[in-house]
């Protein structure tokens, strides 16, 4: 068999189990993580003009027009969370019932990580004890530049009604969320995500916030 066509067909076969979700071992996921990790795309297809006109997208170069990146795509797993299929990241769902997924329960950065995250780890949910607080590029990759109020796709935002749970809905409060990304300049505060727009800002760390946890990913 020619080499390049014998790798071609390897390479076909290992992103083929991966997308079927087959990952025999994390090991597995590991060494072909590479083969699927794409760099999202902002999910706009729409164009406007600086006036803010909506207008026909080709040839301006607009985001709308090139769509640079992979498209957003997203499974939910059944189980209360939400794989993406082009960062391989699992993310919690939320929810309206009061539990520690509550959509409307903040925390201080502190806390995001001592309550909220180790609360999800002790409790094993989803079967997992690795779950975190997403950095900020994470938390910005699910962010759906088409949409606002809230800027996600719709796997993130259905069925939210009173009670529900992660199991029959999924919710996204507005506005912001921790990312686990200290802001640099002071350090004191912390990068955070609005999902009402999109927009990202460092706060302070004992000021609350919302909180969306994530495992996995290509890292």
């Amino acid at each position: 068999m020619n080499t390049r066509v014998g790798r071609s067909l390897l390479l076909t076969f290992a992103a083929a189990l991966l997308l079927a979700g087959a990952l025999l071992t994390p090991a597995l996921g590991a060494d072909f993580c590479h083969l699927l990790d794409k760099f999202p795309a902002t999910g706009q297809t729409t164009c406007w003009d600086s006036g803010g006109n909506v207008i026909a997208c080709a040839g301006t170069g607009h985001d709308g027009d090139i769509q640079a990146g992979a498209t957003l795509r997203y499974r939910d797993n059944g189980n209360g969370t939400i794989t993406d299929k082009n960062t391989l990241l699992t993310w919690e769902k939320k929810s309206d019932d009061g539990t520690i997924h509550d959509k409307d329960t903040t925390y201080t950065w502190d806390d995001a990580f001592a309550v909220h995250v180790a609360g999800l780890n002790a409790a094993n949910f989803a079967g997992r004890d690795d779950w975190r607080l997403p950095n900020v590029r994470e938390l910005r990759s699910i962010i759906d530049y088409e949409a606002f109020n809230p800027a996600v796709d719709p796997v993130f935002d259905n069925n939210c009604s009173a009670t529900c749970t992660v199991l029959t809905c999924s919710c996204t409060a507005t506005p912001d969320y921790w990312s686990s990304s200290t802001f640099a300049k002071i350090p004191t505060s912390a990068w955070d995500v609005s999902f009402t727009v999109g927009a990202s800002d460092g706060e302070p760390k004992s000021d609350s916030r919302f909180v969306r946890a994530v495992r996995g990913g290509c890292r």
